[in-house]
């Protein structure tokens, strides 16, 4: 969980990021520099661990502004602690989600196994109705049919309900109907229609289904915030990149599914900017988990096809890969006496061995605090320190030394950053590796190396970079339709309506909404099954931009083919509370510190120990050295040189 707080003419503003160990703070206020603060993770209630979070850094005060990373809507899917929910359909179309689609995840896994739905097949109800694809009525829904459906889902006693239609998105009058004689029942009813106004009905349904099995979380999750912290104006990340309000981050909670990374994603663009770099990666390694993305001129690329735990939802959102490697990750031995780590973690509690709260099990964190690339002279978080000693006794039952778990995280982590990088075309050669969480700048030179980056670039909070990333995101909301017309039809009408939709959204969350909106539209050749979505500058160029596309994305394009427009897309945005990333940060004490011998590879070596405080623009360190400040650790190898830029990024050039 981070927190950074930012003031201005107006007042302060909190930024705050629900993560998984610590709770980050970061205060920058009126005579105050920018400052990274970690205090523990409140795991079973993350908005007392808020509370604390703002209470620590603005004592006796509370921000006017708190944009708000979430992990709720996440963990809610994950642990499967969900809403009882009942999901309302057309009938013939009971087993929607059972079925789902013919991928395999892996091709010739004879044992593989789909995910559970999140509702049971008894809590779903069919409906008599059929819409058809253009919008027209097939088989008409009449009110005896409506009344005998809302009869049959009030005897489920559902918390919440999910209301899907076939072919809702082409007209929603059934859905509009049918959820106006449910709202008697007085629960969260969710309509696909209003939530995702496109096609695939199995996509639409599952992203219907997760919206509403979750609202009654993320709603009770945010009235318990708001009534602990009155006073500030909450708003809340969305996965695409942008704030958004709080009645509609409680009524859409499933826009909030990759909160807190998509937050620091939008951070590591504005810092690979400020440090020159266009084309970058983002590596975020926290103490479960490590995420990653591909970042093009600047900006994380959005997706609309997104998973979690299996489950398909078409919100939008950032390309963000992730794997179960954290800090916390566990190293353990597998049947066939490999050493493997990950993906279960120590998490905060009882956490790895060397926190001294309890922990056994061997973990990453561990693995550093025994090669003494972590002091346990320095104090943590909430005042902990780390015993080495632990950590080494929690490594003894392991075949492998301390570096062999690296060696294993690292090649997990590897294999993520070529996920979005080398397995999509892009050469690695020309993008930076931007390195933040609390455990990312101990590996980014030696990932680098192995993917062939050219630089690192650790920005000067790493560890709460997912916390700035919230006052640097702006207000954000996306309308989209289908359509599924040819490129050269004219769609300038159904451009209009859409750019008054999302204005109307921002503005109904208080925003202005001046900066004028972008157009995206998902295409495809005739007859194939998947689009691209790409950015719509000239509207009567549709073909051209999808040939443009279509080559970067295969290598070929196939001009003879009809160009159809599938989907429509526009984009709005407000101001950002930050513009760029800040500078001055307050790092700590800049006293010097005596070498230390560290564990590199399979040797030892001499390590320089750098304060971070200390470094001004210019400075320079050559490996082997350890740069330390309040929220990570930056570890260089042998002759590897880091320089201070102007923006105080530390950036390693790599041969």
């Amino acid at each position: 969980m981070g927190l950074i707080v930012v003031s201005d003419e107006f007042g302060a503003c909190a930024g705050v990021d629900v993560g998984g160990t610590f709770t980050d703070v970061v205060v920058h206020g009126p005579g105050h520099r920018p400052k990274a603060v970690k205090v523990p993770t409140t795991p079973a209630n993350p908005a007392e661990g808020v509370q604390r979070g703002v209470e620590v850094s603005l004592p006796g005060g509370a921000p006017r502004l708190l944009p708000h990373g979430s992990t709720t809507a996440t963990n809610a899917v994950l642990e499967r602690k969900v809403a009882r929910t009942a999901f309302v359909t057309t009938a013939g179309f009971t087993d929607v989600l059972q079925i789902a689609r013919q991928n395999r995840p892996a091709l010739y896994d004879l044992s593989v196994t789909k995910p559970e739905p999140l509702i049971p097949r008894d809590m779903v109800v069919t409906v008599e109705e059929r819409m058809g694809p253009d919008g027209e009525p097939v088989i008409a829904l009449t009110d005896a049919e409506i009344e005998r459906a809302v009869a049959a889902v009030r005897e489920l006693e559902p918390e919440s309900i999910a209301v899907s239609l076939l072919f809702a998105y082409a007209c929603d009058d059934h859905e509009r109907r049918l959820c106006s004689a449910l709202a008697e029942l007085g629960v969260p009813i969710t309509r696909s229609s209003a939530l995702l106004p496109e096609f695939r009905e199995f996509e639409r349904a599952s992203t219907c289904v997760l919206n509403a099995a979750i609202e009654p979380v993320m709603h009770r999750y945010l009235s318990n915030l708001a009534s602990r912290l009155p006073e500030p104006t909450i708003t809340v990340m969305t996965s695409s990149g942008g704030t958004a309000g709080v009645d509609f981050a409680a009524t859409s909670p499933v826009h909030t599914l990759l909160s807190g990374p998509a937050a620091g994603v939008v951070a590591a663009g504005a810092v690979a900017r400020s440090a020159g770099f266009a084309d970058a990666i983002a590596f975020d390694m926290g103490g479960t988990s490590t995420d990653v993305c591909l970042i093009r001129d600047g900006h994380p690329e959005v997706s609309t096809a997104s998973e979690i735990a299996g489950l398909p939802f078409r919100t939008p959102a950032v390309g963000i890969h992730t794997v179960g490697a954290g800090g916390g990750s566990i190293a353990w031995v597998d049947a066939g006496g490999a050493l493997r780590v990950g993906p279960r973690s120590a998490g905060a509690d009882p956490g790895p061995a060397c926190y001294g709260s309890g922990g056994q099990e061997p973990t990453v964190t561990d693995a550093h605090c025994a090669l003494g690339h972590l002091d346990p002279a320095r104090e943590l978080g909430g005042g902990l320190r780390l015993d080495a000693d632990a950590a080494r006794r929690a490594l003894d039952g392991l075949p492998e030394s301390a570096a062999g778990v690296l060696a294993v995280v690292r090649a997990t982590m590897a294999r993520a950053l070529r996920k979005v990088s080398t397995e999509r075309g892009v050469d690695p050669a020309g993008l930076a590796l931007v390195a933040y969480g609390g455990a990312g700048p101990l590996h980014a030179t030696a990932l680098a190396r192995e993917l062939g980056c050219p630089a690192v670039v650790v920005p000067p909070a790493p560890g709460v970079l997912s916390a700035l990333g919230l006052l640097l995101a702006p207000p954000r909301f996306e309308a989209s339709r289908t359509v599924l017309a040819d490129a050269g039809d004219d769609l300038s009408q159904i451009w209009a309506e859409l750019a008054e939709e999302a204005h109307a959204e921002l503005e109904k969350q208080g925003v202005a909404t001046d900066i004028a909106p972008s157009k995206v539209a998902d295409m495809r050749y005739a007859g194939q099954s998947h689009e691209l979505r790409i950015d719509v500058v000239d509207e009567t160029g549709a073909a051209e931009l999808l040939h443009a596309a279509h080559r970067e994305a295969y290598g070929y394009e196939i001009r003879d083919e009809r160009v159809e427009v599938v989907t429509l897309r526009v984009v709005a945005r407000g101001e950002p509370v930050l513009a760029a990333p800040p500078g001055n940060w307050d790092q700590g004490s800049p006293e010097s510190k005596p070498d230390r011998e560290i564990g590199i590879g399979d040797r030892t070596a001499r390590a320089r120990v750098v304060p971070r405080a200390g470094l001004r623009p210019g400075d320079e360190i050559t490996g082997p050295a350890l740069v330390e400040q309040p929220d990570t650790t930056t570890l260089l190898g042998d002759g590897e040189v880091a320089v201070v830029d102007e923006a105080e990024n530390l950036v390693v050039r790599l041969a």
